[in-house]
């Protein structure tokens, strides 16, 4: 603790606090795994994954928590091997495609211990600056993820696509954790149950609905989606180098207030 407030300005945590601190942010609300963020279905374990364990392997890299992380795209594993100096063209453009958003999901999860909020904004500065020091020498445009577009909510769409195309970072450009989506219940006098992700977001839309609160269900994501845009943007300015990566998250947070527009439009037209 005392080497992470010297070095890295951190605020002081007692390591009794910091466990408990950990499952909650890092277990049950915020994914620290690149498929999480990267995957148009939003789950861990998909094809990149893989082809990071290969990564790992060509270079020889088995640090030990390899065999306790739920998959080798784990952010703490990557950085690890960032830091070997190993790989760097292939797992740096890769990282900054989503590690900072990753930091960012921690950064405005609600219920996220001061130290690992400050760390994740110390992770996120540091990859973007180090990029840039880098000079480019790493094309950023090496790796896109892939922009994938939502059905238009005036077409045949169930309540559960819906509900995954606004769990799926790659598809709506931001991150809806549990605690998130709890906080906006809250707000809206609404009780939910504990359950996984897509259960309280089913509950939460099921529960707006029917005490007609889905308008101001709809108008609290549209605000949680433009923050995340307006810090994409925000980075844009601050990074130049990173641009074509906002772009392209700046893209999904488009298409998610396009699909809220579309649901406010056919939630406020008479039947």
């Amino acid at each position: 603790m005392a080497r992470a407030a010297a070095e890295f300005g951190l605020p002081f945590a007692d390591p009794a606090e910091l466990a408990p601190a950990y499952t909650d942010v890092f277990l049950l609300n915020v994914y620290p795994y690149g498929t999480a963020f990267t995957d148009p279905s939003g789950e861990l374990n998909g094809p990149e994954a893989q082809q990071v364990a290969a990564l790992y392997e060509a270079h020889g890299y088995q640090p030990p928590e390899l065999n306790s992380v739920g998959a080798p795209d784990h952010l703490g594993l990557c950085l690890g091997f960032l830091a070997t100096g190993q790989g760097q063209d292939a797992i740096l453009p890769y990282l900054l495609d989503w590690a900072p958003v990753c930091c960012l999901a921690v950064e405005r999860e609600p219920s996220a211990h001061p130290f690992y909020r400050a760390l994740a904004a110390h992770t996120r500065e540091t990859l973007l600056t180090d990029y840039v020091s880098l000079n480019t020498q790493y094309a950023i445009t090496n790796y896109q993820l892939p922009i994938t577009n939502p059905q238009s909510p005036e077409e045949e769409t169930s309540l559960r696509d819906i509900i995954r195309f606004f769990l799926a970072p790659a598809r709506c450009g931001a991150f809806l954790s549990r605690s998130r989506l709890g906080q906006m219940a809250k707000a809206l006098g609404l009780r939910l149950p504990f359950g996984s992700r897509f259960e309280v977001a089913e509950m939460l839309f099921a529960s707006a609905g029917e005490l007609e609160q889905l308008e101001n269900l709809l108008t609290a994501l549209e605000a949680e989606i433009e923050a995340w845009a307006t810090e994409y943007c925000r980075w844009a300015e601050v990074y130049p180098t990173w641009r074509p990566i906002a772009d392209s998250w700046l893209a999904r947070t488009t298409d998610a207030a396009r699909t809220l527009a579309g649901m406010r439009t056919l939630a406020t037209t008479p039947t």
